[in-house]
C-alpha cells in the first residue's frame, strides 16, 4: 500500500501571504498615526500647564510676566513686582510655576515669540518656533504655520 504525502498547493500558500500582507498593512498604519497624534497630546497639555501657571502668577503678582523675562518669571522665585532670583528670601517668596519651560513638541524649540498688543490674540508665524505670548492678554500658543495640522485637522496654532 502507497502513502500520499500532503502538502500545500501554491494556491493556498498565497491567499495565506495575502492575508498576511493585509493584516500588516492594517496595523502598521495605525501605529504610524501614533506619534502624531502623541505630539498632539503632549502639545495640549504643555499649553494647559503652561496657561494655569500664568493664571496663577497673574493672581499672585496681579499681571502677567513680562515678555522679555517671561521664562525666568516662570522658572526662578518671584517677588511681587516680578523681580527674579535663584533663590527663595523674605523678598523673593513666590515659588517657580514650571521647573523648565518645555519645548514646543511639535518643533523641539522652546523659544517664546511675544508681543504686548492687546488687539493680536494668536499668532501669525512666518516660519515655526516654540511659542508665542501676549504679555498684555496672556494669551500663549505654539507659534506654528498653518501648514501644522493635528489629526483632525485643526491647526495647531489654533489650540
Amino acid at each position: 500500500m502507497r502513502q500520499t504525502e500532503r502538502a500545500f498547493t501554491l494556491a493556498e500558500i498565497l491567499i495565506v501571504v495575502i492575508i498576511l500582507a493585509i493584516l500588516a498593512a492594517i496595523t502598521v498604519s495605525q501605529f504610524q498615526a501614533g506619534p502624531i497624534e502623541a505630539r498632539s497630546v503632549n502639545l495640549r497639555e504643555n499649553l494647559s500647564k503652561i496657561r494655569m501657571q500664568l493664571a496663577l502668577y497673574r493672581q499672585q503678582h496681579n499681571g502677567y510676566p513680562s515678555a522679555a523675562n517671561i521664562e525666568q518669571q516662570m522658572t526662578e522665585f518671584t517677588n511681587l513686582q516680578g523681580d527674579c532670583a535663584s533663590a527663595r528670601s523674605t523678598e523673593f517668596r513666590y515659588p517657580p510655576l514650571l521647573e523648565q519651560m518645555p519645548g514646543n513638541p511639535i518643533t523641539g524649540s522652546k523659544q517664546v515669540r511675544t508681543t504686548n498688543d492687546p488687539s493680536i490674540t494668536t499668532p501669525h508665524a512666518a516660519a515655526d518656533g516654540g511659542w508665542w505670548y501676549n504679555e498684555a492678554t496672556g494669551h500663549f500658543h505654539a507659534d506654528l504655520t498653518d501648514s501644522h495640522v493635528d489629526p483632525d485637522g485643526i491647526r495647531y496654532c489654533a489650540y
